[in-house]
């Protein structure tokens, strides 16, 4: 049966009690996914819930300081985050497929609520450590949480949608996130991410009942698994990074001072949230249209088109609206062009940790890198990161047809049967 069918029938047989985790297993609940969607959107908020404080956290900590000075900091604040997510990643990964990823999970969120509490409260340059701390934890919390949900998944469908749900919550954190730095500061004006901190900790608590399930069960695909080829999990890293890379980009472009830019915090949290909604409505999209299966290359090319577009126009809008419609489509282009690489780095049976490390630390070396590339530029000149990065879009359309042949049936290193 091939990808589309497949899929078709996903809700038929999860409807008909044909999932073979919850005939052969009985573990994982409603409750224990839910766990996880909240574990994921919460490290998603941890990262954008402090990006639009970063300016003031930086005046307050250099003093009397230059714009640029004070520029290159929150630059290397913002990319402290996904530097710790990049180097660590790939060593979560690579642990989850040795040892109980659980414990790895559960001990991740402990730190992760540890490091997000005392943010804002220290000198600058434990902020730094934080950041980077906190970024390391959400490497292992994100991919950890799809292993787990694929663990409990009895087909390829049910697979797509439990990576749809919760890769949608990564992005509600992120939209959510300036949101509650926001209210937070009301009350604790010095601890912006108090309230992610709280909602992180309730969840570590809840997490040591759940009942996630092991490494040895799980869906696996027919024949070998149909996992991709090195050139094919090296394309799909790559989409991820561009999708990725232009993201953080256009936010830094909003955020540091001196840009060509002008917005006031308020109106940057609100374009940051404005991200993440896109974000998240692309994921509640695909959760209905079974394009992520049945037709993998063509939204690849139509994601990639409007993501360039986007960025091609993104330095020469001015006005507010302009720049808010900009925002959602990449934030909708970029977001789908991520869960499309997460579902597929793996192939079609049990992902392996250490892919979907590979895939955290790929989405991670965007905003690591566009941070400091914006920072070592003078403002006039962002745009050229910018459309250097629209042009590579353009470019990877053309290598899509190796990645996805007609219905994907030389994607993967074993024959289909």
């Amino acid at each position: 049966m091939d990808t589309s069918h497949r899929y078709a029938y996903a809700r038929q047989g999860e409807r008909s009690g044909k999932s073979l985790t919850r005939s052969r297993q009985g573990e994982s609940g409603p409750s224990d996914f839910a766990l996880l969607l909240i574990a994921v959107a919460a490290a998603g908020a941890s990262q954008t819930g402090v990006l639009a404080f970063l300016p003031d956290l930086v005046r307050e900590g250099l003093g009397e300081s230059t714009v640029d000075s004070q520029g290159f900091h929150t630059a290397g604040l913002a990319a402290a985050h996904p530097v710790g997510a990049l180097l660590l990643a790939p060593l979560w990964g690579w642990l989850a497929d040795r040892y109980d990823y659980r414990i790895l999970l559960r001990t991740t969120l402990v730190i992760l609520a540890l490091a997000t509490t005392a943010t804002g409260a220290t000198p600058l340059a434990w902020l730094y450590v934080l950041r980077a701390l906190a970024g390391a934890c959400s490497a292992a919390i994100i991919p950890l949480a799809l292993l787990a949900a694929s663990l409990g998944a009895g087909d390829r469908g049910t697979q797509a949608r439990r990576f749809t749900w919760l890769t949608a919550f990564v992005f509600l954190g992120d939209m959510l996130g300036p949101l509650f730095g926001e209210l937070s500061t009301r009350f604790l004006p010095t601890l912006p991410l108090a309230m992610v901190a709280l909602i992180i900790g309730l969840t570590a608590g809840l997490m040591l009942f759940a009942c996630l399930p092991p490494r040895s069960t799980g869906y696996r695909a027919e024949a070998c698994g149909n996992r991709p080829t090195p050139a094919g999990a090296l394309g799909l890293l790559t989409l991820t990074l561009l999708g990725t890379s232009g993201l953080a980009v256009l936010h830094m472009v909003l955020l540091v001072p001196g840009s060509q830019l002008i917005l006031s915090r308020e109106h940057v949290a609100g374009m940051l949230a404005l991200c993440g909604f896109a974000m998240l409505a692309a994921q509640l999209f695909h959760v209905y249209f079974p394009w992520l299966i049945a037709s993998p290359r063509a939204l690849a090319f139509l994601m990639l088109t409007l993501f360039s577009t986007s960025l091609l126009l993104f330095p020469m809008a001015r006005s507010p609206v302009a720049i808010a419609v900009l925002v959602a489509m990449a934030g909708w282009a970029g977001a789908s062009l991520r869960l499309l690489t997460s579902l597929w780095i793996g192939g079609e049976g049990t992902p392996s940790g250490a892919r979907l490390g590979l895939q955290q630390s790929a989405t991670s070396l965007g905003p690591a890198l566009a941070p400091l590339a914006v920072a070592v530029i003078s403002a006039d000149r962002q745009f050229v990161i910018v459309w250097a990065l629209a042009l590579s879009s353009l470019m990877m359309t053309l290598g899509l047809s190796r990645l996805w042949p007609e219905r994907g049936a030389r994607f993967c290193s074993c024959p289909r049967h």
